[in-house]
């Protein structure tokens, strides 16, 4: 199997990491994954926003823990917030995001790191975060990714192919 195809069916939602901090290459590595992942037209309507910051990490937590399932936020030593601009994509923005989500999350996995997703798209999650990081209400927030050395290994299951296929 070729390592993209590895890649895609080895990577895991990572929920616990090691406090070791995560280099800023390999950030820039995982940042540049994501402005590489294809969206609608090349409009590229993403924004990402790194934070190492505990105290913003703690609150990403506090306001995530309500409306989704948070773990790992205040552990990894980085958190990346997923953000899109409904002005330049109205229709396809959100899609553009998940894309650039899952690139990154591949891209981390690639790199040795436990990446977490965290999808906070149209949840009471995410009118939070807009309103932590003073976002305007056409950037929506599509996803958290905590960002670390795994401290797990959790095994993949997946139903059989031949349930999600039809040929006509």
């Amino acid at each position: 199997m070729n390592e993209v195809l590895t890649a895609i069916k080895n990577r895991r939602t990572i929920r616990r990491f090691k406090p070791d901090p995560v280099g800023e290459e390999k950030i820039k590595m995982i940042l540049e994954a994501g402005r590489w992942a294809p969206s609608f037209s090349n409009l590229q309507p993403w924004k990402f926003i790194v934070t190492k910051d505990q105290n913003l990490k703690n609150q990403l937590d506090k306001v995530s823990r309500e409306s989704v399932l948070h773990l790992g936020i205040n552990e990894a030593p980085v958190v990346i917030v997923v953000c899109v601009d409904r002005r330049i994509d109205p229709l396809h923005a959100i899609e553009a995001g998940a894309a650039a989500t899952q690139n990154m999350a591949l891209a981390g996995h690639s790199l040795g790191l436990g990446v977490g997703w965290i999808g906070v798209w149209g949840t009471k999650a995410e009118a939070a975060i807009q309103k932590l990081f003073q976002l305007p209400e056409t950037t929506r927030v599509v996803s958290l990714l905590p960002v670390g050395n795994p401290d797990e290994s959790p095994k993949g299951d997946r139903r059989p192919l031949g349930e999600f296929i039809q040929f006509r």
